[in-house]
């Protein structure tokens, strides 16, 4: 089944035309890793994706819906985005983990806290720290766990391992992997051909703001 169908999207960005024609199918439970050079419009792509890149001309359905007639909050609880580098957004790390829960009415307890860092290879402590105590690859992966926590549909992630080491890195697609095998629609961006290896996901490559 298709959950995601974008059709020809067209961006442009400074007068310059980044996107040209982007199109992808991307199936329920399914992983794709996209590639290619920088400045290829691969990042922005996912931006469009995500709806924070106005689009020029073209489409995005999601589960066959224009995304025009859904209500912008609701199609972003469904469909996560982590850009690379993401900030902290504020407070301490169990805070930045339950912000999008709040806005959406839910909550987070201290159980759920600890169970969304030690996915991403976090121990439970990193609950009380704020963002000028972790690294850049922490608050990467910090910023994964919080969009997991809104338990999206579909997952845009802008090279999630680029700040990590080789074991987080590897812990963090392994993730991917089982979230995906549980239902999650999973879209990687990422310059390393051995990360799409471990993902063993459909690859793409996005060439002169085309996915071919």
């Amino acid at each position: 089944m298709v959950l995601l169908d974008a059709r020809d999207l067209v961006v442009r960005l400074g007068g310059r035309l980044v996107l040209e024609g982007a199109s992808l199918m991307l199936e329920a439970g399914e992983v794709v890793g996209i590639s290619g050079a920088s400045g290829s419009g691969k990042s922005t792509f996912l931006r469009a994706l995500a709806l924070l890149t106005p689009l020029a001309s073209g489409a995005i359905f999601l589960d066959g819906v224009d995304h025009e007639q859904l209500e912008p909050t609701a199609y972003r609880r469904a469909v996560g985005y982590v850009a690379q580098n993401a900030p902290m957004l504020g407070g301490t790390v169990a805070n930045d983990l339950e912000t999008g829960l709040v806005l959406a009415g839910k909550q987070l307890d201290r159980a759920g806290v600890a169970r969304l860092l030690d996915e991403v290879g976090l121990a439970a402590s990193f609950a009380n720290r704020t963002g000028a105590e972790l690294s850049v690859g922490e608050r990467s992966r910090v910023a994964l766990a919080r969009a997991l926590a809104l338990e999206p549909s579909v997952l845009l992630v802008d090279e999630p391992t680029a700040p990590l080491d080789p074991t987080s890195a590897t812990r963090v697609l392994e993730l991917l992997k089982t979230r995906a095998r549980g239902g999650l629609s999973v879209i990687v961006v990422t310059h390393v051909e051995a990360h799409l290896d471990v993902l063993d996901c459909r690859r793409l490559v996005c060439e002169s703001g085309r996915i071919r």
